[in-house]
């Protein structure tokens, strides 16, 4: 009889640790409304660490969002750790849950992806999760409830992985998210659709390096495109079918990715939003746009979002509305 409940007792207890991704840790507020704050590319080394946290501090305590986003490059020094630990103590202060998917340099300082990803998983009000089994760390889902703690809607991260894995035979300087990531999505898209009676839950994705179509969106003569653009889309040259996977799908509203530190726009391809964040470091290399962030504000029940800039000292750019915003 022992034994038996012993055993009982476990299966519980694996049940539970197996459905933490389910649980309804995001929700709506009670105005129906969530809002993200999307950081990209801090690239935080110890002597502009200070500058950086001023940063996210200021634009956290103004918008006050549910929950931070993180697309990668965050730090980019030796034993990041204590970096990554003294900036989850701003978002602890504020009451705040924060993501971070994995940019091209996060791993190239001595700690690999998946050390990084159990540092994230220790570090206070951090959600970040893994799905074993496929191509890299930071994929995983998280779904925001509303009423009745129904899922109102879902946030897909990726790790859009850093370098060509296929150097001997194709010229491209970035990786992609690879097929069995979008083999995952695919499958995890069509359980939420049929769970909510055949309707897509309206959606968002996350990570670093843009696909293709972002290129592909700007250089269209009709394209109704919000912000600026002032270096090259460093996409991958492969288009590995994720923007593809998402249109199949139609759950997904908006992209958000980092990595051109100097791009800012969002515009619709075809039913998808392309945006990017805005640069959250100090020093740029490549331009000399104020560092900011990406405010996304989802409506409970809507497959809209409202959209906008901001940046470091209140400045608000850009405000807009997927889709009405970008109707031809």
């Amino acid at each position: 009889m022992r034994k038996y409940w012993f055993f009982v007792i476990c299966i519980l207890l694996f049940t539970d640790h197996c459905s933490f991704g389910q649980k309804n840790i995001l929700q709506f507020n009670q105005n129906g409304e969530f809002k993200i704050v999307q950081f990209t590319d801090m690239h935080m080394e110890r002597d502009v660490f200070e500058t950086i946290c001023a940063l996210v501090k200021e634009i956290v305590e103004l918008e006050k969002p549910e929950l931070v986003v993180i697309t990668g490059d965050v730090a980019v020094q030796d034993s990041a750790d204590d970096l990554l630990r003294k900036l989850a103590t701003v978002f602890a202060d504020n009451q705040v849950r924060w993501v971070s998917v994995f940019g091209n340099h996060d791993d190239e300082f001595g700690v690999s992806r998946k050390n990084l990803t159990g540092i994230y998983r220790s570090l206070a009000f951090n959600l970040n999760s893994s799905t074993p089994g496929i191509k890299g760390e930071t994929n995983f889902i998280i779904p925001v409830a509303g009423k009745q703690n129904k899922h109102q809607a879902l946030l897909y991260f990726f790790d859009s992985n850093a370098y060509n894995p296929l150097k001997n035979s194709v010229k491209s300087t970035y990786g992609w998210i690879e097929c069995s990531q979008i083999n995952w999505y695919r499958k995890q898209s069509t359980s939420y659709t049929q769970k909510n009676n055949g309707i897509p839950v309206p959606s968002l994705s996350f990570f670093h390096i843009p696909f293709p179509e972002y290129k592909t969106l700007w250089e269209q003569d009709s394209a109704i495109c919000i912000g600026s653009k002032h270096e090259v889309v460093s996409c991958p040259s492969i288009n590995s079918g994720m923007c593809a996977s998402m249109l199949e799908c139609g759950d997904i509203m908006g992209v958000f990715a980092g990595h051109d530190h100097v791009n800012d726009y969002i515009g619709k391809f075809n039913n998808i939003a392309l945006a990017y964040g805005r640069f959250s470091g100090t020093n740029n290399t490549y331009g000399d746009l104020t560092p900011g962030a990406r405010v996304i504000v989802l409506k409970e029940g809507k497959r809209e979002f409202d959209t906008w800039i901001r940046e470091r000292g209140g400045n608000k750019l850009y405000e807009c509305v997927y889709p009405d915003s970008f109707m031809e």
